[in-house]
């Protein structure tokens, strides 16, 4: 037979084996609160390093907005510069065309030998602007009493710029 020391024997085994699952459930139950402490801390550091982030981007959209708004100011002012000297230049161009018809008076009312004289001593260019905007028969008889050459050319340019 059996000796009464061990004749539980089976049911000792079985205790043991108890005993062992339990222990074993006891550190996975460990370590799955480990994973979640763990898990835990590193969403907290995650949401950290967001917040971090939101910051960072939030003072970096104040900075670009502000560079924005610099940026249009400075539009706004080279703007009225642009539209300044556009004026000035309206106003120049108006007071050259104001000297320029009262430089045909002069020239017109001339007697043709004289104008020739300042014509043959003006720029080429000036001279077939100036006579283009005279009545044709002044510039006839002024370009009567000009030298040749240069009655040919300033003839030619009068010709190209009609």
């Amino acid at each position: 037979g059996m000796s009464p020391f061990f004749g539980d024997s089976d049911v000792f085994a079985a205790e043991q084996k108890n005993d062992i699952d339990e222990a074993e459930m006891k550190d996975k139950k460990n370590e799955v609160k480990a994973e979640q402490t763990i898990d835990l801390e590193f969403l907290i550091q995650q949401k950290a390093e967001f917040e971090k982030e939101e910051k960072r981007i939030a003072k970096k959209k104040a900075e670009l907005l502000a560079i924005q708004e610099d940026i249009n100011k400075k539009i706004v002012t080279l703007t009225k510069i642009r539209d300044d000297i556009r004026a000035e230049k309206a106003k120049e161009k108006a007071a050259e065309e104001q000297q320029f018809k009262h430089l045909i008076k002069v020239y017109s009312a001339m007697k043709p030998q004289n104008a020739a004289d300042l014509i043959e001593k003006l720029d080429i260019n000036l001279a077939i602007k100036l006579l283009s905007k005279m009545k044709g028969d002044n510039v006839g008889k002024i370009l009567s009493f000009v030298k040749i050459d240069k009655a040919a050319k300033i003839s030619e340019g009068l010709v190209k710029r009609d």
